[in-house]
């Protein structure tokens, strides 16, 4: 297979490395309160060599690389999967809950990642309703002990991004937590984004076209997305608007980078997302570019174009290599289909407000 073809390999590589995570943050779609893994049995994991290999088939198409989770820094082997990547000449990013950064702080500069988005929810007293007891102040000792190590071994990475995920029980706390309870000249990037959902309707629609084109029997990782729009209702858009440009401007005025999903987030667009009404929204598209760059795989080797939401398999890796897959039938198929539309659920996933253009950004709702 020629590599140089630029559509012989996907130019975005995402590895969920294992579904285990040690927290249970109550908005995740994983292990939250409506989370698709409490059915596991047993927690999934991508073994290390079986990753690796496939690293190594996709390096000369220098795609970027991601890894995913639960919590990515819990894998063993993490770091020399990092340093394989880095070698050969490509970025990785990774989102982290931050609780194992202090403890990871040698090894992660040692192996610089490009990026390490830390997920935090508001001062610690907002954040630790969401994410549990103590988390914010781990999360914070983490990102110091980074920033300390990186100076004392006189390296630049990995740089540290932090991720502010929007939810009616934090809505409200947006400049008192970038502004006041963190010191935000410590990371080069900030992003705040609007907590990931579906409809009812739109998940069983979601199922029925996959159970009718490909065979999908059922979508329990869909099914997480699900809330009823009425819980986003005393959100105050106004006040939402307002403090997320506050923080941007702040942002412009320190020379860090901003990111939000969506990236308009005027009230009529706030308003609308929270009330399902996404085709209103100025950043509704009617196609997605990404299952023509992006191939993810999950903690049990299937292949997918769409981020988290795995109920759609397109291969496996522990029967055919990541580029086989990302050149077979069942790929171009989803190609074809959603060349002209959306799935019925594309407006939950973070990709579709961002697309091609967000390469090095992530959502960490599950983080």
């Amino acid at each position: 297979m020629n590599i140089a073809d630029s559509t012989a390999a996907p130019k975005w590589v995402t590895f969920q490395l294992l579904e285990r995570c040690n927290l249970r943050c109550r908005m995740c779609y994983e292990w939250g309160e409506t989370g698709a893994y409490h059915e596991h049995a047993k927690p999934a994991m991508l073994e290390p060599p079986l990753v690796m290999r496939t690293i190594d088939e996709c390096l000369s198409a220098k795609p970027l690389f991601e890894f995913f989770g639960g919590e990515p820094l819990l894998y063993p082997g993490v770091f020399d999967l990092i340093e394989r990547i880095r070698a050969g000449g490509c970025d990785v990013t990774f989102p982290t809950n931050g609780t194992l950064l202090e403890a990871s702080a040698e090894d992660l500069v040692a192996a610089a990642p490009t990026r390490v988005w830390v997920s935090l929810d508001g001062p610690a007293e907002i954040n630790d309703a969401q994410r549990g007891a103590g988390v914010f102040d781990r999360a914070i000792r983490g990102v110091a002990a980074v920033v300390r190590t990186r100076a004392a071994r006189r390296k630049r990475l990995p740089e540290l991004g932090v991720t502010f995920v929007v939810t009616p029980a934090n809505y409200a706390h947006i400049e008192s937590f970038f502004l006041g309870a963190i010191d935000l000249s410590l990371f080069t990037c900030a992003s705040i984004e609007l907590q990931s959902y579906a409809t009812r309707e739109q998940a069983v629609e979601y199922g029925r076209m996959l159970n009718e084109h490909f065979g999908v029997g059922a979508t329990p990782c869909a099914n997480g997305y699900i809330r009823d729009p009425a819980c986003f209702a005393g959100i105050d858009t106004h006040e939402l608007a307002r403090q997320m440009q506050s923080v941007k401007r702040v942002c412009a005025e320190q020379g860090i980078a901003f990111h939000s999903q969506p990236r308009m987030f005027g009230v009529a667009d706030l308003q609308h997302y929270f009330s399902s009404r996404w085709e209103a929204m100025t950043d509704w598209k009617p196609r997605c570019a990404v299952p023509w760059i992006a191939a993810e795989i999950s903690a049990r080797g299937d292949v997918t174009t769409c981020h988290t939401f795995y109920d759609l398999a397109l291969g496996n890796i522990h029967e055919q290599s990541l580029l086989e897959i990302w050149q077979g039938a069942r790929v171009k198929k989803v190609q074809a289909l959603v060349r002209d539309q959306l799935f019925p659920i594309c407006t939950a996933c973070c990709r579709y407000y961002g697309g091609a253009g967000v390469l090095s950004t992530r959502r960490t709702d599950h983080a």
